[in-house]
């Protein structure tokens, strides 16, 4: 008798806890963006005969690749994947949601598999043809640099086979900047080059290429001691809002300027037809804002043009990249009077095209690994 009625207990509480949640799935708002995990969340899927019966209203309602109204609107959702997260790493789970829990406050992206570097590589070759030099700039990724701080079960990470490749399959005319003995200076010295809670690298990371990019095409650089530096505390990345890891502790952001540029920067930033422009390559208002990282140059956008009267040539770099290149080129606008960035993610016209018109001098690729490896968008090169 005790246990008919214990299971009944049990039964009633079930019930009464997925209808609670179901009743708050219904009634509570719907909020637009997730500040936990920096992202848009999904809207409530149109209702069509033609989405019920290919499938569509399941996929919106249930997630399919960019995810789903149900789980977007979760009740309590943050705190259950939080949970979710911890409890995988109780149970011997190293990674989880593609992160690893590392040492010493990191949490570092899973490894991406190279499946399209051969093809990039193809891509860049084949653009390079037309053209007396262009650089490479793949940014080692953290776990490869920072192996001492992942757990002891982890997936290989590719550089090595990557940056052997590159180097044995590139064209002649293309100059690739290896990274690695530099950063390896930093990780000795145990210096932060990438930061804890972020996929990308620390302004020192950038400030380190910039050097090496110096250095290998003999110009001069600006010295470290020539930038004030600026900290901002509570920064959460990218890793920690996509891991799951909120108990981690936030990051610190730096900004380096240098003074003498007050008055000789013009950043034009384009998008389509609308051209907007400013007068710092730093965004501050995103400082108080959930993702800081677009304090640099605003974060992505498709075309963005830094102008420099006091750069140290009257030179114009082209400067094809990811987001690793937002707080690198500051940097860069120490030598050229123009650097034009370009993603390829947004920017849909012929590259070729720019060159041309802008009188482009330098032109650099710089990648972080894993987009190298995984990116689809240099197929628009042209």
């Amino acid at each position: 008798m005790n246990n008919k009625k214990t299971q009944i207990a049990i039964i009633s509480i079930f019930l009464a806890f997925t209808v609670g949640l179901f009743s708050l799935f219904v009634i509570l708002p719907k909020a637009e963006y997730s500040s936990s995990e920096k992202r848009y969340l999904a809207k409530a899927p149109e209702f069509t005969l033609e989405n019920f019966f290919e499938g569509k209203l399941t996929n919106s309602l249930e997630g399919g690749e960019n995810g789903g109204y149900i789980p977007d609107h979760f009740p309590f959702r943050t705190f259950f994947v939080g949970v979710n997260s911890y409890w995988n790493l109780l149970t011997g789970t190293t990674a989880s949601n593609g992160y690893y829990y590392g040492d010493d406050g990191y949490i570092i992206t899973k490894p991406a598999e190279p499946l399209r570097a051969e093809k990039n590589l193809e891509l860049i070759n084949k653009f390079s043809a037309s053209y007396d030099e262009v650089g490479l700039m793949v940014v080692p990724s953290a776990g490869y640099m920072l192996d001492s701080k992942l757990p002891r079960a982890h997936a290989d990470y590719p550089d090595e086979q990557v940056y052997a490749y590159i180097s044995e399959n590139k064209e002649a005319n293309i100059r690739f900047y290896d990274l690695c003995e530099d950063f390896g200076d930093h990780v000795v010295s145990d210096e932060q080059i990438y930061y804890k809670t972020d996929h990308h690298w620390t302004s020192l990371g950038a400030y380190t290429a910039y050097g090496r990019y110096c250095e290998d095409n003999v110009l001069e650089y600006t010295g470290m001691d020539d930038f004030e530096v600026s900290t901002y505390e509570n920064f959460y990345g990218t890793t920690y809002s996509s891991s799951g890891y909120f108990l981690r502790s936030p990051d610190t952001l730096e900004v380096w300027k240098n003074k003498d540029f007050a008055d000789s920067i013009r950043v034009t930033i384009t998008e389509g037809s609308t051209t907007e422009t400013f007068e710092s390559m730093y965004f501050e208002k995103h400082l108080s804002e959930d993702d800081m990282y677009p304090v640099f140059l605003d974060g992505n956008h498709a075309m963005v043009t830094i102008e420099n009267t006091k750069a140290k040539s009257d030179d114009t770099l082209l400067l094809i990249k990811d987001s690793f290149a937002h707080c690198a080129a500051p940097f860069f606008a120490e030598n050229y009077a123009k650097v034009i960035m370009i993603d390829l993610r947004y920017y849909k016209m012929p590259v070729s095209e720019i060159v041309k018109t802008e009188g482009v001098d330098d032109i650099l690729f710089l990648y972080g690994m894993n987009n190298f490896c995984t990116d689809t968008n240099l197929a628009y090169l042209g």
